[in-house]
């Protein structure tokens, strides 16, 4: 049996994941989610609703009615998720380990730090459980994979390495460094450019593994974020 992949986080640290969790959510679910959890250990009158915030606004706002102190105000998207968080923030360690578990799917203790003493959470990741299967999902049907921007230190380490192949696919303009940008077209790429799938088997590999992206390195984030995007790396026996 492998061993369990465990880490220690501050509170800071626990509510920065939870918010970057729920920021790649969509409204809906931003709604669904936020409304079960801030019933769950907040008095407030709660009413989800769906409506058009702006006058000028196409489609619907999924949110929450909240009363508080005799104010009721809609919260949508980001606002949802920063009124949430504050919330959150006010109460004990306990409360936010738990709320923690629910969003990510993991089990979450209250611990001190060994080394600071400062009281944080360990959490069970999971992540040990994670394999890649060399599926190809993420590289064909996530477009923030090959869609997106890299970090100044993906591109210096390519032009140590003298990587111009992969260079002349990168855009950088502006503090981006916008990747997979078609050296011929100028276009962005509608499926990455490294990616090969392996002679006779349903299996995909990539060009320049030993120096991807670290975003591609780093896949997928978490357990939640494998489960949301359809990772079958967790399925893996």
């Amino acid at each position: 049996m492998d061993k369990k992949d465990l880490k220690h986080v501050s509170i800071p640290e626990a509510l920065e994941e939870l918010r970057n969790t729920m920021m790649m959510q969509s409204e809906l679910k931003k709604q669904e989610e936020i409304g079960e959890l801030i019933s769950g250990f907040e008095k407030l009158e709660i009413v989800k609703d769906a409506i058009k915030v702006h006058p000028s606004d196409f489609l619907e706002r999924y949110g929450l009615w909240i009363v508080s102190d005799n104010r009721k105000n809609f919260y949508y998207g980001i606002d949802l998720v920063n009124y949430f968080l504050g919330l959150l923030r006010s109460e004990p360690p306990e409360t936010i380990a738990q709320v923690y578990s629910k969003i990510e799917r993991v089990n979450v203790m209250v611990e001190k730090h060994p080394e600071t003493g400062a009281k944080g959470l360990l959490i069970e990741t999971e992540m040990e459980k994670f394999k890649c299967v060399q599926c190809g999902h993420c590289c064909i049907n996530l477009s923030d994979a090959y869609e997106t921007s890299v970090p100044d230190l993906d591109v210096s380490r390519w032009q140590d390495e003298k990587r111009y192949d992969i260079l002349e696919w990168v855009d950088s303009f502006a503090g981006l460094n916008d990747v997979w940008i078609n050296p011929k077209t100028q276009e962005p790429v509608d499926r990455c450019p490294w990616l090969r799938k392996l002679p006779g088997k349903d299996k995909y590999t990539c060009r320049i593994h030993e120096t991807k992206p670290r975003h591609c390195r780093d896949f997928p984030k978490s357990k939640r974020h494998a489960l949301d995007s359809g990772c079958r790396g967790f399925h893996a026996e």
